[in-house]
């Protein structure tokens, strides 16, 4: 298996040179990866709802907009929820990401199935999705006046999409393919000459567990991203101590490195508060060097069966 790890991502190297970010990104998807692939629903057994925050590239604000504009943010929440039996999961990610002129809304319910192979778990899921895009043209600046794009005032356009996610794991291992934007969305506001096409998106994603004694364990995870024409990838650690407090770092390749620092609180550890800091290494004097990003996790209580009152008999 490992050898097989070795030449996916070698091929997927090999293939594509970079990456045009379409969707939201999130340095937390360690927290919470139904993010990338909604199969990795099954990696954790209990119900839970993830909140995140991202400000991206702080107090940046771009000169060639008609109207001042706060630098990009991204809100996501996340409801993970499963069967009695663990080998069903249902539920949603909801994202808002505004990009100043550009509001994205995004609400995604899945439903991912798993099955077990030996010691090890295959896991398949199916995420139908509804998008809404709204653009004000009035906060672009033309050069000329009489573009056929200037419009003015705000449009706003839904289309339907359809996602996959699929996942093999084990105690120690994961490896994990998605693709989104099947249906490849294509928002143009009414205007014929203007197209703006979601691109299919498959992401990869793996990791390893290594247990350096029984109170740390390290993960080194690889995250690879593509629109088939270019891509991006994330080499990252993850380090946990006595399974309550955790931190890492990641680089993405040609943007930033990545710091992350989590910790667990309240009983069984059903609050998870964790906070990532992204320094710009590339492109700096196109952006702000800073970004922002908090995510909370509470683990929900499971239902439980009533316990049936048994009566006892009596024979004569």
């Amino acid at each position: 298996m490992k050898k097989i790890f070795i030449i996916v991502i070698s091929f997927l190297l090999i293939q594509f040179k970079s990456f045009s970010q379409q969707d939201p990104y999130f340095s937390t998807y360690l927290v919470n990866p139904t993010i990338v692939n909604s199969s990795l629903s099954s990696l954790n057994d209990r119900n839970n709802v993830v909140l995140v925050y991202r400000n991206q590239w702080a107090n940046y604000n771009p000169n060639n907009l008609a109207v001042s504009s706060d630098s990009p943010n991204t809100g996501i929440l996340s409801l993970n929820l499963k069967s009695r039996d663990k080998n069903l999961s249902f539920g949603m990610n909801i994202i808002s990401d505004n990009l100043g002129p550009k509001e994205f809304f995004n609400f995604s319910p899945y439903f991912a199935i798993r099955r077990k192979l030996n010691n090890s778990f295959l896991s398949f899921s199916v995420s139908p999705s509804f998008k809404s895009t709204t653009l004000n043209f009035s906060s672009l600046i033309f050069v000329n006046p009489s573009d056929p794009f200037n419009i003015g005032g705000k449009q706003t356009q839904s289309e339907p999409d359809i996602n996959f996610g699929f996942a093999y794991y084990n105690e120690r291992m994961l490896l994990s393919l998605s693709a989104k934007n099947l249906a490849q969305p294509s928002f143009n506001f009414g205007l014929s000459e203007l197209k703006n096409i979601e691109n299919i998106n498959l992401s990869f994603l793996g990791k390893y567990l290594i247990e350096v004694d029984r109170d740390l364990t390290v993960e080194p995870y690889l995250l690879f991203r593509t629109d088939l024409s270019s891509f991006t990838f994330d080499i990252s650690g993850l380090a946990t101590y006595k399974k309550v407090m955790s931190i890492g770092a990641s680089y993405r390749y040609d943007e930033a490195i990545v710091g992350f620092l989590g910790y667990h609180f309240l009983k069984k550890n059903k609050l998870f508060v964790g906070y990532s800091f992204d320094y710009v290494v590339h492109n700096v004097n196109a952006k702000a060097p800073v970004s922002h990003e908090l995510v909370l996790k509470y683990d929900l209580p499971t239902p439980q069966m009533r316990k049936p009152i048994r009566t006892p008999r009596f024979f004569y």
